[in-house]
């Protein structure tokens, strides 16, 4: 992929790229309705300690209950997908999701309805929506073709933003004319129309191989691919430094709209549908645009609009004459998140992709949660315009930072397996148990040693960001190297040779050999049991 802030590469497609995949339509419904049904929900609780007059930061709990067992379990739960049927996860929590549901009516119709009790069930909902959201973005990728993944993305966004429109709109339009039981019924009727549209939708995606590491030993594996990927590291600050003033929106614009603007729920649901709008916008307008744009320009620019509309919500008194702003802050939200999304798809691998793409949706939700804490808080000690204006200053900063700073590149990441090695696998089979010494020698001329010194620094992150530890690289004699770097065990070094083994990552080690006049190895030595405590 080069150098990510450069363009985006493929030819621009709209939406109708996947939309045209029956599969992807019956599935993306169900995330749909499912995520209605979640804003109905998380909205409906939000506007209840609204309007009973509790401080900001309790209300800005609601959101952050939501978003908090994404920072606990979201990568866990990545691991469990990487070998579990996704589409069976995906509707057994959408049925807990309407247990929580069922648990909110019954707190309304007793008079138990306070405030932490109804957090609680916004809490087991969001532990739902982590499994949820994890499962369906590793899943996505094996929905529509490859070439459909950016249209695949940036519907997906539109379709949670959609929702996140839809469900403020509807919780406003139930609580105005029937109150909270008759919401959170609706909500358990969404919940079931997505557990039924699964079932319709039948058995998706690949089949997953069997885990042969425990959970702890592949988080870890995740972290230290993240650690040794510059071009990971990257997205992944680039996303959290837009997400946490990005939050100020979701944080306080019920008490805008309420407070600032003097607004009942209606005029809260038409300010929602308002970004909704700008959410489908989003979708169908913004392919195209992204397509010709360098990412970190495209990115700036909607940071910039986004920034304009927390400014706006803090000053404009009138909903009309903050109704373009709501809707350029819609198409800013969904197009920079979608943007993350989609080149993380198209660059992972797949064996590592679905516990990054996990904590992709760790760091954003707690982004999120943090963010709703701190601009809660920030309201009730400055106001919430200024906490708002803060807010803007912030992100706009970053527009201009990331204008200027752009994206690492992302050699060496791609999902496209490479042919490996036939002797590898009588190689490692012949290995003795337990952790195994990786000895490769190497002779280089002296006028290739600068040269071979760089190739090798690229091929050290190579090998650490595929499970290796403990990686050398000594100069015994004036043209002889040898790397030597430690494995867990013969299963995971078989792995790093097949399944772990990208293109890029094999142009690495070409890179290194044809600097090298002669190569050797890969020699196995056992160091004995494994000592890293079963980190892959």
């Amino acid at each position: 992929m080069g150098r990510e802030s450069g363009r985006q590469g493929a030819a621009p497609a709209g939406p109708g790229a996947a939309l045209r995949v029956r599969l992807f339509r019956l599935l993306i419904g169900a995330q749909l309705v499912n995520a209605i049904g979640v804003w109905v929900h998380v909205v409906g609780v939000q506007w209840l300690l609204t309007e009973r007059g509790e401080a900001a930061i309790v209300v800005s709990l609601a959101p952050a209950a939501m978003s908090l067992p994404f920072i606990v379990l979201a990568l866990p739960v990545g691991v469990v997908v990487s070998h579990a049927r996704r589409q069976r996860l995906i509707g057994w929590a959408v049925a807990v999701s309407a247990v929580a549901s069922v648990a909110a009516s019954v707190l309304v119709a007793t008079g138990a309805d306070r405030a932490i009790p109804l957090l609680v069930t916004v809490l087991v909902v969001g532990t739902a929506l982590v499994v949820v959201g994890v499962a369906w973005q590793s899943l996505l990728p094996e929905v529509v073709p490859r070439a459909a993944v950016p249209s695949a993305a940036m519907v997906d966004g539109a379709v949670f933003n959609i929702a996140r429109a839809v469900g403020p709109l509807t919780a406003g339009v139930v609580l105005g004319l029937s109150g909270p039981f008759v919401l959170f019924g609706v909500v358990t009727a969404l919940f079931a129309a997505g557990v039924l549209l699964l079932m319709l939708a039948g058995p998706a995606g690949t089949s997953r191989p069997p885990r042969t590491e425990s959970i702890g030993a592949a988080v870890a594996g995740a972290l230290r691919f993240v650690r040794h990927s510059p071009w990971t590291r990257g997205l992944l600050l680039r996303m959290v430094l837009f997400g946490l003033p990005a939050s100020a929106l979701w944080a306080l614009v019920s008490l805008a709209i309420h407070d600032l603007i003097g607004l009942g729920a209606a005029g809260f649901g038409i300010a929602m549908g308002l970004l909704g709008i700008g959410a489908v916008t989003a979708a169908l307008a913004l392919g195209r645009l992204r397509a010709r744009l360098r990412a970190h320009v495209f990115v700036a620019l909607l940071a910039a609009g986004y920034a304009a509309n927390l400014l706006a919500l803090g000053l404009v008194r009138q909903l009309w004459l903050l109704a373009p702003f709501l809707v350029l802050a819609g198409v800013g939200w969904v197009a920079v998140q979608s943007t993350w999304m989609m080149l993380a798809h198209q660059a992972l691998p797949d064996w590592v992709r679905p516990r990054v793409i996990a904590l992709v949706l760790m760091l954003f939700q707690g982004t999120q949660a943090l963010g709703a804490l701190c601009w809660g808080a920030a309201a009730d000690l400055v106001g919430i315009d200024r906490a708002l204006g803060t807010a803007a200053a912030v992100l706009l900063g970053y527009a201009a930072w990331l204008a200027l700073g752009g994206l690492r590149s992302s050699s060496g990441i791609e999902p496209v397996l490479a042919t490996p090695d036939a002797a590898i696998p009588a190689l490692v089979e012949r290995a003795e148990d337990g952790e195994l010494l990786v000895r490769y020698e190497y002779l280089v001329e002296p006028g290739r040693e600068a040269a071979f010194r760089r190739a090798m620094a690229d091929l050290r992150l190579s090998r650490l960001r595929l499970g290796a530890r403990a990686w050398r690289l000594d100069s015994e004699q004036a043209e002889r190297h040898v790397e030597t770097y430690r494995v867990r065990d013969r299963a995971l070094l078989l792995e790093q040779e097949t399944t772990r083994l990208t293109v890029p990552e094999r142009r690495l080690r070409d890179a290194v050999r044809a600097l090298s006049t002669q190569t050797s190895g890969p020699l196995l030595t056992s160091t004995g049991p494994d000592r890293s405590g079963g980190d892959g």
